[in-house]
């Protein structure tokens, strides 16, 4: 029994290590068009490319901050990435802004 139960606390510890470890990081940030010279079209795609990765780096760090577990954080990595997606939506908020002001 002590045997079972220590085997499985082993395999826990383990899927924990390799479920962060699985957590892969979005690609770059999609490219942004210049807001001062952008078509609407250009704007409506940028605006679906920006939730696009706003979603997949959402999805990023909740991997890497599992839900009920504190303890098992990557701290360094979810600020990092967080501090990441905060600067692209503030660009992109940016250039709306921008894009708006034109009409």
């Amino acid at each position: 029994m002590k045997k079972a139960i220590l085997s499985t606390a082993i395999a826990m510890i383990l899927f924990v290590g390799t479920a962060q470890a699985g957590c892969e990081e979005p690609v770059d940030p999609p490219a942004l068009p210049d807001g001062a010279t952008a078509s609407e079209t250009q704007m409506l795609d940028a605006q679906k490319s920006v939730k696009d990765y706003v979603f997949a780096m959402n999805e990023y760090l909740a991997c890497l901050a599992p839900e009920g577990k504190p303890g098992e954080v990557d701290v360094e990595s979810y600020n990092k990435s967080a501090e990441r997606m905060e600067e692209f939506l503030a660009s992109f908020n940016m250039q709306l802004r921008v894009f708006k002001s034109r009409w």
